[in-house]
């Protein structure tokens, strides 16, 4: 049989040149990384797949390369469903194996624990321009950090990574999942249509806000409840003071330390930032994962119309799968470049800091033209 000269489909070879760019960025990464802290670990590129499954990866669990059990515990023939086929999974992001080996390994760790993970990741789904089936994250968390230290710390790793980098002016886009819960609630949404609502509030940067109204109707929601939902947003764009507006209006809906709390976090890192960019409060922000339930940001690039990072606080309900009765508090962010260019240099896309079960992680995302 010939030799198939291609790669994998949505993978890539990468040549020496462009090697140079991805190691030079790399460098820069961990360097900058380390210098806050951040100590390097490694874990597995395969997990069991009851982890990778746990519901708490949101649209990724859909796109988990499955791993067939071997020899004669692989039994076909007897199998009624897909999981009595299937035993591991390529994992399809750095942080529910840093929720495992966290959990593992926790006695031998200190308090809190600030890690640095970089490794390869895997998701099937279908490649496009910027968007590959395996790609590099370099993380960053915090573990065990209860306070608003680890997001401002998080944000000033990841932005003062991003400066060194040669890049000025981007954009951190900042929100509250609870303002999101609170401004769906004061709408009239039920609580379950929730994850509804912001998958489709997501898009708002695509399709405008008349394409969001439009759609919430197409799926079945009350007028009354979507234009409540809609005031909210025109209210934000006519008010000096987004936060201080929806604080108010939403009333008991909203959590009390809610606006304090991110106050805290725009202008603690306003006070500290060293990289030129700006720091704004952005109500349409959703980040995907369903883990998220605090802080959530995002850093954007205007010049070239792309997100650049994120992040925000999730909680891993780690019961059942790693500790059990326990909670584990943590945030992350990721950044995301192309590599190529037409004048070879590095440049970030995408950077996405998000929570996740612990409290405190930044990663970094290396994709390719």
């Amino acid at each position: 049989m010939a030799l198939s000269k291609k790669p994998v489909n949505g993978m890539k070879d990468i040549l020496p040149e462009e090697m140079k760019i991805r190691d030079y960025v790399q460098q820069v990464i961990r360097e900058t990384y380390r210098s806050f802290g951040f100590t390097p670990v490694e874990t597995p590129c395969m997990e069991q797949i009851a982890n990778l499954g746990g519901r708490q990866g949101g649209e990724n669990e859909k796109l988990i390369f499955k791993v067939m059990k071997r020899g004669e515990k692989l039994k076909v023939a007897e199998a009624q469903a897909e999981e009595e086929l299937v035993d591991y999974g390529m994992r399809y992001d750095l942080t529910v194996p840093l929720v495992r080996f966290y959990a593992n390994n926790a006695n031998q760790l200190p308090a809190p624990f600030k890690a640095l993970q970089m490794g390869s990741v895997w998701r099937a789904e279908r490649p496009q321009k910027g968007r590959y089936r395996q790609f590099m994250q370099c993380d960053i968390d915090i573990i065990g950090e209860p306070s608003s230290l680890a997001e401002i710390e998080l944000i000033l790793a990841t932005t003062t990574t991003i400066g060194r980098l040669g890049f000025r002016g981007f954009e951190i886009r900042i929100n509250e999942r609870r303002i999101l819960r609170a401004m769906a609630a004061y709408s009239g949404f039920e609580e379950e249509a929730y994850d509804a609502v912001f998958i489709i509030l997501d898009k708002m940067d695509k399709i405008g806000l008349s394409g969001v109204a439009e759609e919430l109707i197409k799926e079945g929601y009350a007028g009354e409840a979507v234009e409540r939902y809609l005031a909210l947003f025109r209210g934000v764009q006519s008010s000096e003071d987004g936060l201080m507006y929806l604080a108010k209006t939403l009333g008991e809906y909203l959590e009390p330390d809610v606006k304090e709390s991110l106050k805290e976090i725009i202008q603690s890192v306003e006070a500290a930032k060293t990289a030129d960019f700006r720091l704004v409060f952005d109500p349409t922000l959703v980040r995907g994962m369903s883990y998220y339930t605090g802080t959530i940001f995002e850093i954007a690039m205007p010049e070239l119309g792309v997100a650049c990072g994120g992040g925000g606080i999730p909680v891993f309900k780690t019961e059942g799968h790693f500790a059990p009765g326990s909670m584990l508090p943590k945030v992350e962010a990721c950044i995301e470049y192309v590599e190529k260019f037409p004048e070879g240099k590095a440049l970030i896309t995408s950077l996405e800091c998000a929570a996740a079960g612990l409290r405190g992680e930044t990663g970094t995302v290396i994709v390719a033209d």
